[in-house]
């Protein structure tokens, strides 16, 4: 399975200039966790509640500074036609819960271990049908024996 096809919604970013609380606002409407801060159509930083929480508001940083100065920066990207191993390999190597996803530079979207958990849920649905089916109804699957004979 190809991370695009993993994409929920479409990337909510902001631009470097934007305040703290414009984030904020933005996240708040958007219902995200994060978003993407982007100059000149490629991705800068990221900027996640927890940025907000931890380098604005226990630093006591006023709200209306600049967004890129609470930023996270060398941001962990995946390639939109990468595979979902890829993404799973992402998420456990850096220890983080959101990737943003590019195609070439362009940004395409934000994939979650949400995403991934939705995703995985269903393939494991469609796995364990048969398993359930034989659990549920034991003989359902087996093929008809011929009569024993008696005698």
């Amino acid at each position: 399975m190809k991370i695009q096809d993993l994409i929920l919604r479409p990337p909510v970013t902001v631009p470097p200039e934007c305040t703290i609380r414009e984030t904020a606002d933005i996240m708040r409407r958007q219902g995200v966790g994060a978003v993407m801060v982007a100059d000149n159509g490629g991705i800068v930083g990221i900027v996640t509640d927890r940025d907000l929480v931890t380098r604005a508001l226990a630093k006591r940083v006023r709200d209306d500074a600049r967004v890129d100065s609470v930023m996270s920066m060398n941001v962990i990207a995946i390639d939109a036609s990468s595979d979902i191993r890829d993404a799973v390999r992402a998420f456990g190597h850096h220890a983080i819960r959101r990737l943003p996803v590019l195609n070439g530079h362009h940004i395409v979207g934000m994939l979650t271990t949400d995403d991934m958990l939705v995703a995985y849920t269903g393939e494991i649905a469609e796995i364990t049908r048969g398993v359930t089916a034989q659990l549920m109804f034991p003989h359902a699957m087996d093929e008809a024996e011929p009569p024993a004979k008696v005698g």
